[in-house]
């Protein structure tokens, strides 16, 4: 959303001042919003949470046919379930209740645009898709409401059933060049592996971050490392392609409900492969 040039919006304002005076006494301030817009005033929307990334990057969509393992997008890659079955529960699979993720998050929203590089659906190119290292958030100063995570699936392979992953939030600044206090929403494993009871799914908290945050979540399996949004201040032993994934529900949208797939990682040759699912909703009380 473009920021509103306040002396801008003034100027036209003082020339109307009465008519609209008496446009907003007769008809109410949800005409007065129709106005304003006629009269090319800026009208400004807070934001509960609008994503920052790098050039280039922007919310790409794909379909269910694009779920192949071949890279493309950076998520679909060789990811095996619960159960230990190779290739077919990566974060795409479990979204839309397919392959060895049927039934395992409790209402799949399908497809949901993911952030990332270009991507074309209808050719699914190897090598498209790719990840943005540089993902973070800017939530309004002005918005008083908090969001609200639900944990929405947690699960790890049988070789190690019980790596269970740490995920919350951090703070950045303006430029998402920091990594600062982190948060926990959902508790995992702990460290040594085991030692701490996970949160169950379905457990929601709300939370009010603070106005640049990003998303992390802590491998208690890979020495307990953190990967962040800001994926380019992975901890070593998250170097591995470690990353979380951001999904819209509604791309543009200042109340768009976000997914947030922290992924160990794809590809995951060991078996160690833990997946944690979390959706992160507008709290309007």
């Amino acid at each position: 959303m473009n920021p509103v040039n306040h002396e801008s919006a003034v100027r036209p304002a003082l020339h109307i001042g009465r008519g609209l005076a008496r446009f907003r006494r007769g008809c109410g301030s949800h005409l007065l919003v129709a106005a304003a817009l006629w009269i090319g005033i800026p009208w400004a929307t807070s934001d509960a949470q609008t994503v920052i990334g790098s050039p280039g990057a922007a919310f790409q969509h794909w379909t269910v046919g694009d779920l192949n393992n071949n890279g493309a997008p950076y998520w679909d890659a060789t990811t095996k379930s619960v159960s230990n079955t190779p290739n077919s529960a990566n974060i795409g699979f479990c979204l839309t209740g397919t392959g060895d993720c049927g039934g395992i998050i409790k209402h799949p929203p399908g497809p949901l645009p993911f952030w990332g590089m270009s991507f074309n659906p209808n050719k699914d190119t190897p090598g498209t898709g790719a990840m943005d290292p540089k993902v973070y958030f800017r939530r309004d100063s002005s918005e008083h409401d908090e969001l609200k995570a639900t944990l929405e699936l947690q699960f790890t392979t049988s070789i190690e059933p019980k790596a269970i992953n740490e995920i919350g939030w951090f703070e950045t600044n303006a430029s998402g060049s920091v990594i600062g206090t982190k948060h926990v929403l959902f508790r995992g494993a702990g460290k040594p592996v085991g030692s701490t009871t996970p949160d169950p799914v379905g457990k929601r908290v709300e939370f009010k971050p603070t106005e640049y945050f990003g998303y992390y979540f802590t491998d208690v399996s890979e020495l307990s490392c953190h990967a962040y949004t800001l994926s380019n201040f992975n901890e070593p032993n998250c170097n591995d392609n470690h990353n979380l994934v951001v999904f819209s529900t509604r791309p543009g949208s200042h109340r768009s409900t976000f997914w947030i797939a922290a992924e160990d990682p794809p590809k995951c040759a060991d078996g160690d492969c833990n997946l944690t699912v979390m959706k992160i909703a507008y709290d309007k009380k």
